[in-house]
């Protein structure tokens, strides 16, 4: 079984959509979570979560920190 881990976070659920379609270009299945709750308590529950598989988490975040710069 591989674990899920959160990959990003977003206040955004635009923003959070936009980068798991960069994830999934590159490959990597991404998801969604919290996008309900956080449209109503954004603070309280850190924002929208962009989750993948963790065997995929060091190549998602190499690809996020080349989307940065």
């Amino acid at each position: 079984m591989n674990k899920l881990v959160t990959v990003a976070t977003f206040f955004n659920a635009s923003e959070a959509y936009i980068i798991k379609g960069l994830l999934e270009s590159e490959g990597i299945e991404a998801m969604i979570f919290d996008e309900n709750a956080a449209a109503y308590t954004p603070i309280v529950i850190g924002g929208v979560r962009l989750v993948v598989r963790q065997s995929d988490l060091e190549k998602a975040k190499k690809i996020l920190e080349q989307d940065n710069s």
